[in-house]
C-alpha cells in the first residue's frame, strides 16, 4: 500500500466521502474483473461490486488497519459474489461478455471466462483473487482462513486444469480448421 493510499483510507475512516471515492476508483477495475470471473455475468458483477462498495463505505469505520483496506474490500466483494450466486440462478448461457477495451490489458476472452466457469467455486475464488486481486498464497490463505499450502495446491490444480482444457480446446479448433 502506498503512503497516499494509507492516508486516503485514514481520511475515509473519518467520514471523507471524497477520499473513499478515490480509493474506489483505484480498485474498481480489479474488483469488477474479479466479480465478473466469479459470477460470470456482467450485470450481476457490476451489481455485486456496487453492493460491496456500499457495504464497505458504511463499515469503513470498523476497519482496524489501514493497510488491510484492499484485502478487506476484496473479502466483502467475494462475500457479495457468493450471496449473488446463492440468490440467483446465473447460468453460463446467460453470460454477457463486455467488449474488450484497447487499454484493458487484463481483459479475458469469453473462452477463458467459460473455462473459469468449469472450476469449482473454491478454485475460481483462489484463481481470481490471485490474478485480479494480485494476492499471493499467504494473503489468500489469510482471507479464506486456510493454510497457505492448501491454497498453493488448490491454485496449482486449478491452473493445471485450465491449461489442460485450453490446450484441448485449441487442439479441437486446429482440427476443425483443417
Amino acid at each position: 500500500m502506498t503512503n497516499d493510499e494509507w492516508i486516503l483510507v485514514g481520511q475515509a475512516k473519518k467520514g471523507d466521502a471524497h477520499a473513499f471515492a478515490r480509493l474506489y476508483q483505484r480498485y474498481y477495475q480489479d474488483l469488477y474483473r474479479f466479480a465478473l470471473c466469479y459470477i460470470r455475468n456482467a450485470h450481476a458483477a457490476e451489481d455485486a461490486v456496487m453492493n460491496s462498495v456500499l457495504k464497505a463505505y458504511e463499515k469503513i469505520g470498523d476497519l482496524r488497519k489501514n493497510d488491510a483496506f484492499k484485502s478487506w474490500l476484496f473479502q466483502i466483494t467475494a462475500n457479495e459474489c457468493r450471496r449473488t450466486l446463492n440468490q440467483s440462478s446465473l447460468y453460463l448461457e446467460d453470460v454477457d461478455f463486455p467488449e474488450p477495451q484497447a487499454e484493458d490489458s487484463g481483459y479475458l476472452t469469453p473462452e477463458i471466462h467459460e473455462l473459469l466457469g468449469t472450476l469449482s467455486e473454491a478454485e475460481r475464488l483462489v484463481v481470481t483473487l490471485s490474478v485480479f486481486g494480485g494476492y499471493n498464497s499467504q494473503e489468500i490463505a489469510g482471507l479464506l482462513h486456510k493454510r497457505p499450502g492448501s491454497i498453493r495446491s488448490l491454485k496449482s490444480r486449478a491452473m493445471a486444469s485450465l491449461r489442460e482444457k485450453l490446450e484441448k480446446s485449441n487442439r479441437k479448433e486446429v482440427t476443425s480448421h483443417e
